[in-house]
C-alpha cells in the first residue's frame, strides 16, 4: 500500500464579523491589529477541502486558544490550548468536497481570562493573541512518539532566557529561517541552552538545537495561576498533552512544571506534575518550581530533582546571595540558576518614536494594558526629552554607556557563578527587550547589543576568574566579613588570585601581563602547569607587583581561554578639612583644617553652613534619600564636563563598585530644607519608567552625594581605609572644590 500524503491547508479565508467582507490570509496567521487587542473573538476562519478516500485527519499543530472546527456546518471537535497539536477525524467525508470553519477565541478576554489557563508569560510582556498561528494539514493522524530522554551526563548549562516575543510576527512561531538565525546568534555568545520560558515552541526549534549541537529546557507555561481547582486540572491534562507531544526531542534535557510559583499552586499539585513529567519523559532534570518557593513564597516543600533560583540582586550582593543559595548539608542536588543576572540598558527611543510601532503605541485598541503590571511605554513616548531632543540630551553616549555598564555587571556576575563549582549552569536574562524591559542581549529591532568578543570571555566553555581577596574587618569588638576591592587597589603591592572553570578537564599554565594605559607592557609571567578537573573552580594563580599610582590592564591566558579586566591604583588620601561626628566613625579621620566642612546626614549645623555659602561635602545615607538600586534598572548621566574631568568616574564601573550606594537623592526633600535649585553632575535615569533622581548635587560651595566612600554593601571594601575609590572620591570631591 503507497504511503498516504500530507497536503497543508494554506488557502483560508477570514470574516471577523464586524461587517467587513472575508478575506484571504495567508497561514500561519494572527489577527493581531485588524481587531482591538482587547477583542476575544470568535473570528472565523473557512476554506473548502477535498478530502481523499484514505482515512485521514485535519491537524492542527496551534490555534489560540479556543477552537470549534465546524465541517458543513456541523460541530466536529472543541479544542482549549494555544500549545498543543490537535486532530479532526474525516473518517465520514471521505472522497467529498466538504467546507471546514474554525471559531477562534483567543485567550485574555472575559471567556479565557489569563490566569485561568496556559497562557504562559507573554500577556504580561505584551498582550495575548489569537489565530490560527501554525500550520494546518490533511494526512494521516500521527503516532504518540516515545520519549528520547538523555543520560544525565554533567552538561554546564549556559543559557539564554527566551520569552517568545515575536514583535513582527504577532505569535510565537517563528520560521525555520528566523529559527536558524536567533540560534546561529546565541551560540556565536557562548550559549549552549536555550530556555523557552513560559512558553512552547515549534518542534522546528528544538530540531534545530539538536542539529546545531545546543540543548533546550522547556518550562511549562504555568505561572501565577488561578487557584480553582477545576480550571488547575483542566491545567493538568494540557500539560500532559504537551508533554506527549514533545517528549521526543533528544534537545529537551531539562523540564521545568512552572515558574515563580506561591501561594495558588498547592505543593500536592507540583509534586504530582514533577512526578508525571518524569514518568513520561525519564529526563533526569525536572523541577515543579523554577525559582523556588525560598525566593518566591508559597508552601515551602518543593519537588524535583535540581535546585533552581532566580536571584535578581544589586551586583556586590550577589557573592552573599549566592553563596546562600548553594545546598550545604542539604540534600545534595544540582544547583541550576533558572534565571538571573538581568540589567537594563537605555533603548533607542527616537528610533522607536521613527517606526511607530504597535507595542509603543498609546491607542488602546493597539497596545491595551491588558494583565501587565508595568506599562510605561506609551508615556515615555510622549514626555521623554530623549525621545524629543535626542541630541541636546546625549542620547547616543547614554545608550553606549548603559551598554558598557551591562556589559561590567554581566562580565562580573558570570564570574562569581563560574567560581562555585556547586553551582552547575544558569540562565541569563534575557532574550530580546521587550516593551516591559530592556535587558536583552538584542535589542528592539533583533540585532545584538553585545560583540562576540565581548562576550566569550565569561560566557564559554572555560572561563578565567578573579578570586576575591578577603579583608574581614574588626568592627564593634569582632571580625565581620570583609573583601578587598577587586579592580581599584592602594599603590604597593597588587595583589590578585586567578581561578579557572572548564566544562572539560584541561592541563595548561597561566600567562599573564600588566598593560599599562599607554600599552607598554610593565610586568608579566608565566605560572607552572596545572590540572583543572572538569567542572571545578580551581586556582590557578597568584599574581603581585608593586604597582605606582596609574592605569593599567590585567592579561591573562589560559589554554585558549583569555580575559582581561581594568586595574587602577590610587594612593592613600587623608583628608584636611574637619569632619562631623557622624562621619567621622565612617571614615576613621579626625580632619585638619578649617576650610571645608565634611559631614553625613543634613543635620541642623551643616544645613545652616550650607545656606551661609560654606564649602563642603554632604554623604546622604537615610534620611533624603529614595532606595533604588545603584546597577539595575538604570543608566546615569555625567553632567558638567570640567567636574567629571576632575573626578575620575565617568562611566569607569569598576571605579564605582566599591563606592556605589542604594540611594539616590530626594530633590522635593532638599526643597524642603531651603536647599532647592542645585546643580545635577550624576543623574540616575531609571530606563524602565524614565524617572530621574540625582545621585551628585552641587549647592553653591556644597556636594551632596549618596555615593559611599566607606562602601560597606555587599563585596564592597567594608570601611573607608581599606576602599581606594572611596579615597580617590573624597580627595577628587575636595580638590573640584578649591580646598586640597
Amino acid at each position: 500500500m503507497s504511503e498516504i500524503p500530507t497536503e497543508q491547508i494554506t488557502h483560508w479565508q477570514v470574516d471577523y464579523q464586524d461587517g467587513r467582507i472575508p478575506r484571504d490570509v495567508a497561514f500561519p496567521h494572527a489577527w493581531r491589529q485588524d481587531l482591538e487587542l482587547s477583542e476575544e473573538g470568535p473570528v472565523f476562519y473557512r476554506t473548502e477541502l477535498k478530502v481523499p478516500k484514505n482515512n485521514v485527519v485535519l491537524r492542527f499543530w496551534g490555534v489560540s486558544y479556543q477552537a470549534q472546527v465546524f465541517i458543513d456546518g456541523q460541530l466536529q471537535q472543541v479544542h482549549e490550548g494555544m500549545w498543543d497539536m490537535f486532530e479532526v477525524p474525516l473518517r465520514e467525508f471521505r472522497g467529498r468536497s466538504v467546507q471546514v470553519e474554525v471559531r477562534v477565541v483567543k485567550n485574555g478576554g472575559p471567556t479565557f481570562p489569563v490566569k485561568d489557563v496556559l497562557s504562559g508569560f507573554l500577556p504580561f510582556v505584551f498582550h495575548t493573541f489569537g489565530g490560527i498561528y501554525k500550520r494546518v494539514e490533511m494526512g494521516p493522524a500521527l503516532a504518540a512518539k516515545p520519549s528520547s530522554a538523555q543520560d544525565d551526563d554533567k552538561i554546564y548549562f549556559r543559557g539564554l532566557l527566551h520569552w517568545g516575543w515575536y514583535p513582527d510576527l504577532g505569535h510565537q512561531n517563528p520560521s525555520s529561517e528566523l529559527i536558524r538565525k536567533e540560534v546561529l546568534a546565541a551560540k556565536s555568545l557562548g550559549f549552549n541552552t536555550v530556555k523557552f520560558c513560559l512558553w512552547v515552541p515549534p518542534h522546528e526549534y528544538l530540531e534545530i538545537l539538536q542539529e546545531e549541537g545546543m540543548h533546550a529546557w522547556l518550562e511549562l507555561p504555568l505561572w501565577d495561576p488561578t487557584g480553582d481547582a477545576e480550571k488547575q486540572a483542566s491545567m493538568v491534562a494540557e500539560i500532559e498533552r504537551i508533554v506527549l507531544q514533545y517528549r521526543h526531542h533528544a534537545s529537551i534535557r531539562i523540564w521545568t512544571v512552572g515558574c515563580e510559583l506561591s501561594q495558588s499552586t498547592p505543593p500536592e499539585l507540583r509534586s504530582m506534575l514533577v512526578q508525571l513529567v518524569r514518568n513520561l519523559t525519564g529526563c533526569s532534570l525536572v523541577k515543579d518550581n523554577s525559582g523556588g518557593a525560598e525566593m518566591y513564597g508559597g508552601d515551602l516543600r518543593e519537588f524535583g530533582t535540581f535546585d533552581d533560583f532566580h536571584p535578581y540582586c544589586e551586583t556586590p550582593f550577589y557573592p552573599e546571595v549566592l553563596d546562600s543559595l548553594l545546598p550545604g548539608p542539604r540534600e545534595s542536588k544540582r544547583v541550576l540558576l533558572g534565571e538571573f543576572n538581568d540589567i537594563d540598558a537605555h533603548r533607542d527611543l527616537p528610533r522607536i518614536e521613527d517606526r511607530l510601532p504597535y507595542w509603543a503605541s498609546a491607542l488602546r485598541e493597539l497596545n491595551d494594558q491588558g494583565v501587565r503590571w508595568q506599562h510605561d511605554l506609551p508615556r515615555i513616548m510622549r514626555e521623554c526629552r530623549f525621545v524629543h531632543e535626542p541630541r541636546a540630551n546625549r542620547h547616543a553616549g547614554l545608550m553606549e554607556s548603559s551598554r558598557q555598564k551591562a556589559l561590567f555587571v554581566r562580565k562580573t556576575v558570570q564570574e562569581m557563578v563560574r567560581a562555585r563549582s556547586e553551582i552547575e549552569g544558569y540562565v541569563i536574562t534575557g532574550w530580546r527587550d521587550t516593551p516591559i524591559s530592556t535587558a536583552g542581549f538584542f535589542d528592539d529591532w533583533g540585532s545584538a547589543r553585545y560583540r562576540p568578543e565581548e562576550v566569550l570571555p565569561w560566557n564559554g566553555e572555560c572561563v578565567v576568574f578573579p578570586i576575591p581577596i578577603r579583608r574581614p574587618p574588626w568592627i564593634n569588638g569582632g571580625n565581620r566579613a570583609g573583601y578587598l576591592d577587586p579592580f581599584v587597589f592602594f599603590s604597593g603591592q597588587v595583589f590578585v588570585r586567578l581561578g579557572v572553570h572548564s566544562e572539560k578537564a584541561l592541563l595548561s599554565g597561566l600567562t599573564w601581563q600588566i598593560v599599562e594605559s599607554a600599552g607598554n607592557i610593565v610586568h608579566r609571567g608565566c605560572e607552572s602547569l596545572r590540572e583543572v578537573p572538569a567542572m571545578v573552580s580551581t586556582e590557578v594563580a597568584q599574581i603581585s607587583w608593586t604597582a605606582p599610582p596609574g592605569e593599567y590592564a590585567l592579561e591573562v591566558r589560559f589554554g585558549e581561554t583569555s580575559n582581561r579586566w581594568p586595574i587602577t591604583v590610587f594612593e592613600k588620601y587623608q583628608p584636611n578639612w574637619p569632619v562631623t561626628s557622624a562621619i567621622a566613625r565612617r571614615l576613621g579621620v579626625a580632619g585638619g583644617e578649617e576650610r571645608g566642612l565634611i559631614g553625613v546626614g543634613l543635620e541642623p549645623a551643616i544645613n545652616e553652613w550650607i545656606q551661609e555659602g560654606g564649602r563642603g561635602i554632604v554623604f546622604l545615607e537615610e534620611e533624603g534619600t529614595l532606595p533604588m538600586p545603584f546597577w539595575r534598572e538604570s543608566a546615569y548621566e555625567f553632567l558638567d564636563d570640567d567636574f567629571w574631568a576632575h573626578v575620575p568616574f565617568r562611566d569607569r564601573w569598576d571605579r564605582f563598585w566599591g563606592i556605589a550606594p542604594d540611594c539616590a537623592i530626594d530633590m522635593s526633600w532638599l526643597e524642603s530644607k531651603g536647599l532647592g535649585g542645585g546643580e545635577i553632575l550624576m543623574n540616575r535615569i531609571d530606563v524602565r519608567t524614565y524617572a530621574e533622581h540625582p545621585m551628585i548635587v552641587r549647592l553653591n560651595d556644597t556636594i551632596l552625594t549618596t555615593l559611599r566612600p566607606w562602601g560597606g554593601l555587599g563585596a564592597q571594601p567594608a570601611q573607608y581605609k581599606l576602599n581606594p575609590s572611596g579615597h580617590v572620591l573624597l580627595a577628587s570631591l575636595i580638590d573640584v572644590l578649591g580646598g586640597a
